[in-house]
């Protein structure tokens, strides 16, 4: 295969770059393969060109075809070569340019990229994604003007990619607060797409930033004229009225609309907010009732009317009150019952309160994680084990990939004196495991398995266990104490011991219970001063004085003697 290189510099800084990973975006564009090379005289952004003869063609086909091969194969030294060699043969080649301009953006020769990327639409100047490259680079480096002014002749040259262009000047017209333009260029976007909500809410923003309140309000109510049976729009068009002082022309338009839909949820939310701003408390109260009440109003219009109660700190006493009366009805979903738990935590409401709703929430939604977790929560908390297991065991049902679900459940078994069954949860948790799942749990549930595994006799598994648990969560301190004190009683490992134990002290230096179990490993292995110093400190931190803890004293007392 023919070679022509490049300079060893450049070779090796191209080959380099790319096979560590960079990535431009100029890359990814798809282009045509070919350009015709072209000797170009510029005039009024007309092309003279002249064509190569069919034998140089024909060699310029071959070697930007290899250049495309080579880099396919990641040899980007040997494939930059190709292209410096097609340009030797025509110098304006459109494509073997592009190609270049690709390379030298790896290389951080931005000069030289935007170089042969000019050159490359000059050569070419009807390349839709030539010219968009270009743009797209001036709008990266805030470049603007040169960004609009490429997108405004990309939009005279390629009509038919108006749809594309459009918004995208819309943006830089935006970036650059020219409002008139963004007007300008939404009004053409609509010759080819028709009025819509998004367009014509963007011309209002634009006209309303210029001052022109008049021409906001014409542009919505000429989108409420367009679609005149699309309720949405006349409530649009009511809702800009009322922010802006004209109130009065909102509330027909709200009556109608009511009129003809009674239960229309997002009608009903603006006429609260019209009774609001004409002081009417009353109407105001009456209609989030009527929002919060209605069977027939769907749920996010409730989120939304009782989010704007709490934003504006409606009186506790009233919000509660909605609260009950909003939940009392039957629930399409969870996510009303879900903002009314969270107000109600965030002001410290107690179950009494909070759990009718938790029982809404699961009646609509029965595998709502987050509530039944609250539930076992509150389970948890008055030591209700019958409880805490019904809970779990119904949520395993509903979700049996959430593991926290059978630990908890394990855990109350397991006060239930039923280890067997307990076992048998937790090794059900474990094979649900997957990347996603925390650690410090996954280690929680193999420390537990392994104390079962201990009080039955099975010290083997149990170690095992606890290993595995010490791999997922090697700070785990009541699994390191645990299995540290276990090996200690066997007279095994004792070295082990000492370690796992120590940093136990190092984390908690006042935990009684890790202090009597390092003191109890030192007197196991002969180090009975070490011990004694441990067991005081132990003594002195532990008010219970178990016996366990005062059996150990004395024997390192002895020991000490």
């Amino acid at each position: 295969m023919m070679k022509v290189c490049a300079t060893s510099t450049c070779q090796l800084s191209v080959g380099t770059l790319i096979k560590k990973g960079y990535r431009a975006i100029c890359l990814i564009l798809m282009v045509s393969l070919f350009g015709a090379c072209k000797s170009v005289h510029r005039l009024a952004d007309e092309q003279v060109q002249v064509e190569l003869s069919a034998e140089d063609a024909r060699r310029y086909e071959y070697y930007f075809l290899e250049a495309l091969r080579l880099e396919s194969q990641e040899r980007y030294d040997e494939a930059f070569g190709m292209l410096q060699h097609c340009l030797t043969i025509c110098p304006s080649a459109p494509s073997a340019l592009f190609k270049m301009a690709n390379y030298y953006f790896f290389l951080g020769q931005k000069d030289k990229a935007l170089s042969a990327l000019e050159q490359a639409v000059a050569s070419d100047a009807d390349n839709f994604w030539y010219r968009k490259t270009l743009a797209s680079y001036f709008q990266t480096n805030r470049e603007y003007e040169k960004a609009i002014a490429e997108y405004e002749r990309m939009e005279e040259r390629f009509p038919k990619k108006r749809g594309e262009i459009l918004p995208l000047l819309v943006g830089l017209y935006n970036h650059t607060q020219q409002y008139d333009k963004v007007i300008a260029s939404l009004t053409k976007l609509e010759t080819l797409v028709g009025k819509t909500e998004g367009i014509s809410m963007e011309k209002s923003r634009n006209y309303l930033l210029m001052g022109n309140s008049e021409g906001a309000f014409q542009e919505m109510e000429a989108l409420a004229g367009e679609y005149p049976e699309n309720a949405y729009y006349r409530i649009i068009l009511a809702e800009v009225y009322i922010d802006h002082g004209r109130k009065e022309e909102a509330l027909p338009i709200l009556q109608k609309v009511l009129h003809e839909e009674p239960d229309n949820g997002p009608a009903k939310i603006v006429m609260a907010e019209y009774y609001r701003a004409v002081s009417d408390t009353v109407g105001y109260l009456a209609m989030t009732d009527s929002v919060l009440m209605s069977d027939n109003v769907d749920d996010d219009t409730k989120v939304k009317m009782l989010l704007q109660l709490i934003s504006e700190k409606a009186d506790s006493v009233y919000l509660n009150q909605i609260i009950d009366k909003a939940m009392s009805r039957p629930q399409r979903t969870a996510r009303l019952g879900h903002l009314c738990v969270q107000y109600l935590l965030a002001n410290h409401q107690g179950e009494e309160r909070v759990r009718p709703v938790l029982l809404r929430m699961l009646e609509a939604e029965p595998d709502n994680v987050q509530a039944r977790l609250q539930l076992l929560s509150y389970a948890a908390q008055r030591d209700n084990i019958d409880e805490l297991i019904d809970i779990c065991s119904t949520a395993i049902d509903y979700n049996p990939e959430v593991i926290e679900f059978y630990y908890y459940k394990g855990v109350g078994l397991y006060q239930k004196d039923q280890p067997e069954e307990a076992l048998k949860t937790f090794k059900k948790a474990t094979e649900q495991v997957t990347e996603d799942t925390s650690t410090d749990l996954i280690s929680d549930l193999f420390a537990s398995m392994g104390d079962l595994y201990h009080e039955q006799g099975n010290f083997s598994e149990a170690y095992l266990c606890y290993d595995s648990a010490l791999v997922y969560n090697p700070s785990n301190l009541s699994t390191l104490n645990n299995y540290a004190y276990f090996l200690s009683e066997e007279g095994i490992e004792l070295g082990k011991a000492e370690k796992m134990s120590k940093r136990t002290i190092e984390e908690e230096p006042d935990n009684a219970t890790y202090l009597d179990t390092y003191a109890w490993i030192l007197y196991k292995m002969g180090r009975c001063s070490e011990a004694a110093v441990y067991i005081k400190r132990a003594i002195e931190n532990d008010p219970t004085q178990s016996e366990v803890l005062l059996e150990h004293a004395d024997k390192i007392r002895q020991c000490v003697k």
